[in-house]
């Protein structure tokens, strides 16, 4: 009975030696639980940033990366996907003299780009000025863990999405906006499949097992009306005039659809079905730049979707790496040098990256110009998402899935 004992508290006193000893290797690292992303990207990642924080309202000099001539590197650390790009026109002034007789000097301070981002860390808005190279915090509300935001076109507001905790412990996608200077937000409901905003709209889309409710609203949330309600699930939603693209999750396994749904919730096939659809509409909704795979081969084309023709593009890549210019003529295409995998899902869940390239597509002709190649220019591997331009066209904007961090070029 006594060698019984012995063996048993011996085994006893192991087991605890283990526990104790797994006890201090999880704890001693100082590391706690990750909460999942929901939104993919670069969450996990250290938030450092070459924007300095400085005081908020005060601008920063020197801001950023000048990386190869045109191309620069906003943030090191990685923000929000959504940025905004703003066109400020050249401003004439009149300098006073002191001499009576003297003419008076006209100055004029020539156009500028400003791209307004949030830090995915903090959630501080900064805007940062492209050709002066300034950044600025213009709010320092904390939101931390920021994933996407979306903008109204004058860059007042921006519908910022997160993950949060209820009190039970369960986890919940929450939606803020939050104004420019950081006062006066409020929350949306909790679970959001997507927010889009516009000019003076917003638009909130809830998706269940049973079907999916849109609703809009004016920006500062009055006046909210249900557009449509559908017993299709997990879909896409995008602006197109004053009506909306609505168009199913994009998978290579699933066949896709995409309806132009008019302000009455009235809804019209435009494409499909087809594997892997994804879809960017202009602003106007007169094309559609859309991507689908057949036989495990991705396509890019634009939809006229006024006579329903569909044209094909000179090249391929995911409607979610192009952008549009202001005049609907021409669209910027992040470009993959090589093209392999079961797209989009691949790329959506992570699992295949790209090195990218930046195209310009000028869409009467369906000529392909070659804007940059990040690879050769300057040794930086790229893999671009959220590509935004300013009205004029004049510096794109992307956000490099690898890490986060924000760029843009001079066109």
């Amino acid at each position: 009975m006594n060698r019984r004992l012995v063996i048993i508290t011996a085994s006893i006193l192991v087991v605890l030696g283990l526990v104790l000893a797994a006890v201090f290797l999880f704890m001693g690292n100082g590391r706690g639980l990750v909460a999942t992303n929901p939104f993919g990207g670069a969450g996990d990642r250290d938030p450092g940033t070459l924007v300095p924080v400085g005081e908020t309202g005060v601008p920063i000099q020197g801001a950023g990366e000048i990386v190869a001539p045109r191309l620069l590197k906003i943030t090191d650390g990685p923000v929000a996907r959504g940025a905004i790009a703003l066109y400020v026109p050249p401003i004439t002034t009149t300098a006073s003299t002191t001499d009576a007789s003297s003419t008076p000097q006209v100055v004029t301070k020539p156009a500028e780009v400003e791209v307004r981002y949030i830090e995915r860390q903090s959630g501080n808005i900064y805007s940062f000025r492209i050709h002066e190279r300034t950044a600025t915090r213009i709010s320092n509300k904390t939101l931390p863990g920021i994933q996407e935001a979306s903008w109204l076109s004058d860059g007042s507001r921006a519908f910022v999405r997160f993950l949060e905790q209820d009190s039970g412990g369960l986890e919940h996608v929450s939606t803020y906006m939050l104004p420019a200077n950081g006062e006066g937000g409020y929350f949306l409901e909790k679970d959001l499949a997507l927010v889009r905003a516009a000019s003076t709209s917003v638009v909130a889309l809830y998706s269940s097992g049973s079907g999916s409710v849109a609703s809009v609203a004016g920006s500062g949330g009055t006046g909210g009306r249900t557009i449509f309600s559908t017993v299709l699930s997990s879909l896409n939603l995008a602006f197109a005039g004053s009506n909306f693209i609505v168009t199913t999750k994009a998978s290579a396994n699933l066949d896709g659809y995409a309806f132009l749904v008019d302000q009455a919730g009235s809804f019209t096939r435009l494409l499909g079905p087809l594997r892997g659809l994804s879809t960017l509409p202009n602003e106007s909704g007169s094309q559609v730049l859309f991507t689908y795979t057949d036989r495990n081969k991705l396509y890019t084309q634009v939809l006229d979707t006024a006579n329903r023709t569909a044209v094909p593009l000179p090249l391929t890549t995911l409607a979610e790496k192009c952008v549009w210019t202001s005049d609907e003529t021409t669209v910027f295409c992040a470009v993959p040098t090589s093209i392999a995998g079961t797209l989009p899902d691949d790329w959506y869940q992570g699992a295949r990256t790209f090195t990218d390239r930046i195209w310009r597509i000028d869409l009467a002709s369906r000529v392909a110009t070659l804007v940059i190649d990040p690879k050769e220019l300057a040794n930086e591997t790229m893999d671009m998402e959220a590509l935004t331009l300013d009205v004029a066209s004049d510096v794109l904007v992307f956000m490099n899935r690898n890490d986060g961090s924000l760029w843009s070029y001079d066109l």
